[in-house]
């Protein structure tokens, strides 16, 4: 039997046996019964009662930080990481992000490169980009900080230590694959889901400065109440198939009772009913304990990202 119409827009190989003899496979898209679209977008013909065999090539599974080039993913991640993290204002410089929101987050207010290595792309020479960079936020009142996905930057990373930009943190970009399972049950208290960060969340780790950034994109917030008070949070923001964990705290009286574990487990199993498969979050490269943890829970280190503040001459 030939591949009908329920093949047509799905992708097969299909083997044909030439009647003078010999065979000579195809693979692409079938585009109509007699026709497949190449990878190369040429269009190969053939008749169906030439078919040897055929078959659905059955695409693999999207997993977290495989697949394409090292530097497209990492640029995949960063772009996720910023659209779940919007700063209040934006401009471009070529390929770089220049973010500008205020004085709690480095993240919304600091330059993200994002074109081709080694520098990011800024469209103009690197020196005058850098003065471009010291500029913008010098009309922000703010200090000028880039943020440098590593290793795709290293030769950026460097030229800043050249010039005297101090290195203030190196954190660890950790990724895994969103299984099905059922959110824990609470061993203690009860747990709390919302869209919105009330400010009695906001005040377990004092993050009402960045209260807007995180209400300027969807999330979803989890808290953990025991005898009144909340003692365990989290965030969990959507982009295509990412779930970007921030915000992940425990009170220190109720760490070591498994409740990290299960905060996020609980943003998964949400983040999964969204329609996410994967998901990342950043941890200090200096919190071993956590890093211990998001292992033990599936997480592996992708790649680095170093924030570099301009220190004034």
């Amino acid at each position: 039997m030939a591949p009908g119409a329920n093949e047509i827009g799905k992708r097969l190989t299909i083997r044909l046996h030439a009647p003078e003899g010999g065979y000579r496979d195809i693979v692409g898209i079938l585009e109509s019964e007699t026709t497949v679209r190449k990878k190369d977008g040429s269009i190969a013909n053939f008749q169906p009662e030439d078919i040897w065999v055929w078959r659905v090539i059955t695409p693999l599974a999207e997993r977290a930080g495989h697949g394409a080039p090292f530097s497209l993913r990492i640029r995949e991640m960063e772009a996720a990481a910023n659209a779940t993290w919007p700063a209040k204002e934006t401009a471009r410089l070529g390929d770089w992000l220049l973010r500008a929101s205020g004085k709690f987050t480095m993240r919304a207010n600091s330059v993200l490169p994002l074109g081709d290595p080694p520098y990011g792309n800024p469209g103009i020479d690197i020196q005058e980009a850098i003065a471009e960079v010291i500029a913008f936020y010098q009309r922000h009142n703010l200090p000028a900080i880039f943020h440098i996905p590593l290793p795709t930057y290293f030769p950026l990373d460097d030229l800043l230590h050249e010039q005297g930009w101090i290195e203030k943190i190196t954190a660890d970009v950790m990724v895994c694959d969103i299984k099905n399972s059922d959110p824990p049950e609470a061993a203690m208290g009860i747990w709390e889901y919302s869209d919105t960060p009330s400010d009695e969340w906001l005040e377990v780790q004092g993050d009402q400065g960045v209260a807007q950034i995180m209400k300027s994109a969807p999330a979803t917030y989890v808290g953990l109440r025991v005898d009144g008070k909340l003692v365990a949070v989290g965030r969990s923001a959507v982009f295509e198939k990412w779930s970007v964990l921030t915000r992940l705290f425990v009170q220190p009286n109720f760490r070591r009772k498994g409740l990290g574990r299960d905060l996020v487990n609980v943003l998964l199993t949400e983040a999964k009913n969204q329609g996410a498969t994967k998901s990342l979050l950043q941890v200090d490269e200096s919190n071993t304990a956590a890093i211990k943890l998001y292992e033990n829970m599936g997480y592996f280190h992708h790649h680095s990202y170093t924030y570099r503040i301009h220190q004034p001459s």
